[in-house]
């Protein structure tokens, strides 16, 4: 059975940003069974030489599937969309290439501002000259995000009117947004994000997120 490792006792700000949240929501969407195995982020357990097995940099998430090891949360979430052959494009099609530029959009074009200002907001907050590093990320963040409302005004979701793995892997990164007013004025960015959240996929997978390891779990 596809195993799914898990971060547990995490600060209650993560809740939602851990990207391990990302495999179970792709997990729950395709509707293929699988366990969690929790580590305790708090104490250090994905720490332990042990997980380099299935995690070179020693970061969540990263699965086991019947002996496939893989980390880096979009690299699941495609290994399970072509696993369950649904919500991806077959490989080597010109819809896969159109699908994918929007993961690693996600990740690379997207991320690294908005997440700082997560950092900013939240772990940084004390730190000197936090102000002009958050100005300089959102600043950043707001360029690419307007670019990408601009997208979302002509589509429901990233490659047209249908929810793909894509989807999953963005619609994680706009959860970093924890200050409103960073989307003021970009609606069809903001519904596409509510959209893909009121997902009955992404809600289980937040729930158990929020609930952690629960008694007796491994």
């Amino acid at each position: 059975m596809l195993t799914i490792f898990c971060a547990t006792n995490v600060p209650p700000v993560l809740i939602g940003s851990v990207r391990d949240l990302r495999a179970v929501w792709a997990a729950e969407e395709l509707n293929l069974p699988y366990k969690i195995e929790w580590l305790d982020a708090k104490a250090g357990e994905h720490r332990a030489d042990w997980f380099r097995e299935y995690s070179a940099f020693l970061k969540f998430p990263a699965i086991n599937d019947g002996g496939v090891k893989l980390f880096e949360s979009a690299a699941i979430v495609a290994y399970l969309a072509d696993k369950a052959r649904r919500m991806i494009p077959p490989p080597g099609a010109l819809e896969r290439s159109e699908h994918d530029q929007w993961i690693y959009a996600a990740l690379n074009t997207l991320e690294p501002s908005v997440f700082n200002v997560f950092l900013c907001d939240t772990f940084w907050r004390e730190m000197a000259g936090v102000g002009a590093f958050r100005a300089a990320f959102l600043a950043t963040a707001r360029d690419r995000l307007q670019s990408l409302d601009m997208v979302l005004s002509k589509t429901a979701y990233l490659t047209g009117d249908d929810f793909q793995a894509c989807d999953i892997v963005m619609a994680h990164v706009l959860g970093f947004i924890r200050d409103d007013a960073i989307l003021e004025g970009l609606e069809h960015l903001i519904s596409y994000r509510d959209r893909c959240f009121a997902r009955a996929a992404y809600q289980k997978a937040l729930a158990i997120q929020t609930a952690g390891k629960p008694a007796g779990a491994g």
